[in-house]
């Protein structure tokens, strides 16, 4: 997948902890105590990846709190952007693991009509919200805290698949590795979990 830019940039996408459920907030629920340890977790590998040029997240809770852990370690002042969003949002909200869900199964179709999208037009904005990231921050290493549904869409267009909305189920707090060199993206890593987690020599990368 080729985009602007003849620098590198390493973006590193990291789905937000487990929410809670039950939430008064039924469509922003924010973190459960589970949730926030997992966030917890991942920083000893986020850090040894060396320093932030940026953190960016989507406006929703779950995330905003996932981003604000990250943020206090690192010394920086996360950045909203709406781009980030899930697909689901402003929807009452329903576990990704509640696999049986009739909503659910519409998305594992690849039918976003329940929240009123298309396809076409969630992997756009992913697409532009990737892009305009990356553009901010050649030669950096930049982390944006976002949902399962981002995640695995930038995923699906990096492999050359926009007809596809999942590849994966991505992990609570887990780690997605990407980066561009010459206009060109590829994956480094995807679904990195704590404490299996690995910092990883970006020369490695497989070239998409």
């Amino acid at each position: 997948m080729s985009s602007k830019g003849s620098g590198g940039v390493d973006l590193v996408l990291m789905r937000h902890g487990e929410p809670q459920r039950n939430d008064v907030n039924s469509r922003d629920p924010g973190l459960s105590d589970v949730g926030w340890a997992q966030v917890r977790r991942t920083l000893p590998y986020l850090m040894g990846g060396g320093p932030l040029a940026a953190i960016y997240s989507s406006p929703q809770i779950r995330a905003r709190q996932s981003a604000g852990v990250v943020a206090d370690s690192f010394g920086l002042a996360p950045a909203l952007d709406d781009g980030l969003v899930e697909f689901d949002h402003g929807a009452p909200y329903v576990h990704y693991d509640d696999g049986s869900a009739s909503v659910w199964q519409s998305y594992f179709a690849g039918d976003l009509s329940p929240w009123g999208l298309t396809l076409a037009e969630f992997h756009g904005r992913i697409r532009d919200v990737m892009t305009r990231i990356a553009d901010r921050h050649e030669g950096g290493r930049v982390l944006a805290v976002c949902h399962g549904g981002v995640v695995n869409a930038w995923t699906c267009q990096i492999l050359g698949m926009p007809d596809r909305i999942r590849v994966m189920e991505p992990g609570y707090a887990s780690l997605h590795r990407y980066r561009r060199v010459e206009g060109r993206w590829r994956i480094v890593s995807l679904n990195e979990i704590a404490p299996s987690l690995s910092t990883l020599n970006y020369s490695s990368a497989r070239v998409i």
